[in-house]
């Protein structure tokens, strides 16, 4: 996965800045930089017209105050930062169409800067990008202090998986990163291999051992699959668990203190509206460290 042009898209929140600061000091101390910042001009309800200044005042003011935190910015990072942009229009779409100009390898958001609640930890901006980008997304939420050690990867049997294991391959070599694999059968699935085996079972006890046995057999297959893949063997652990798999993947990134988690989401533009009610979305609402989402069209 290169990782030579990287666009930084900014709202000026906290989150942001410390986002696009651990990029450009440990996540791609050497890739190009283009920060964006997005004006997003206010509706004016007719009947406040002449009691707020016009548009084109409006957006004066903007881009004075956005240019000149994006020097501020960009003096700090100044070795990295090679462009700013400032645009008006709505942010999905301009820092789009920026990463497309800049033949972007990613694109970095940072989460709302306003999080009263941890279902809302996502902002509106950051999920229409993940929803339609065809390049990779970091959503740089909590950031570590130094380059990412610890990857957490779902995986699952769709056709981006093997996208999704070399681009972790890439990552974990160029950080020299310890990689965990989670797979995560569904509470169904789950139900259905323990009925077999307490059914088959003349014990609780030897029922459990059956489906240990069965999720522990799944890992070794999955780790010799892994040679395909070219990630080195000794970097890898595999994890096959239980349960709804957007929460059980925050809680093993939690419990494991994970810095990366990498995932992939399966089309782009029109087959994900419905994104934020799946696994990613909930990953990418309640994870506290950094998520990234290969799609599919990255290819």
């Amino acid at each position: 996965m290169r990782l030579d042009s990287i666009v930084i898209g900014l709202d000026f929140s906290a989150p942001a800045i410390k986002g696009a600061k651990w990029i450009a000091e440990h996540v791609a101390p050497t890739a190009e930089l283009t920060l964006v910042h997005v004006i997003d001009p206010p509706s004016r309800p007719p009947f406040a017209a002449q009691l707020l200044p016009s548009p084109a005042e409006i957006e004066s003011a903007a881009r004075d105050f956005a240019e000149t935190e994006l020097r501020r910015l960009a003096a700090v990072l100044a070795k990295s930062v090679t462009h700013v942009e400032v645009r008006v229009g709505k942010p999905h779409e301009e820092i789009a169409n920026v990463a497309r100009e800049r033949n972007a390898d990613l694109i970095v958001i940072g989460p709302h800067g306003d999080r009263p609640r941890r279902s809302k930890f996502l902002g509106t901006t950051a999920e229409r990008i993940v929803r339609t980008s065809v390049v990779p997304v970091l959503v740089a939420t909590k950031p570590p202090d130094g380059a990412p050690q610890r990857f957490l990867v779902p995986v699952e049997d769709v056709s981006i998986t093997p996208l999704v294991l070399e681009s972790t391959r890439d990552l974990a070599e160029r950080f020299d990163a310890d990689v965990t694999l989670l797979h995560v059968w569904s509470n169904a699935d789950y139900s259905h291999v323990a009925s077999m085996a307490y059914a088959t079972s003349s014990s609780d006890a030897q029922a459990q051992s059956e489906i240990d046995k069965d999720l522990n057999t799944a890992a070794v297959q999955w780790l010799e699959q892994l040679a395909k893949t070219g990630i080195a063997r000794e970097r890898v652990t595999s994890l096959v668990t239980y349960g709804r798999a957007g929460e059980t993947v925050v809680q093993v990134a939690e419990s494991s203190a994970t810095d990366l988690i990498i995932m992939g989401a399966r089309g782009s533009g029109l087959v994900l509206p419905a994104l934020l009610g799946s696994t990613v979305g909930t990953v990418l609402h309640e994870a506290r460290c950094p998520v990234m989402v290969i799609p599919e069209l990255s290819r």
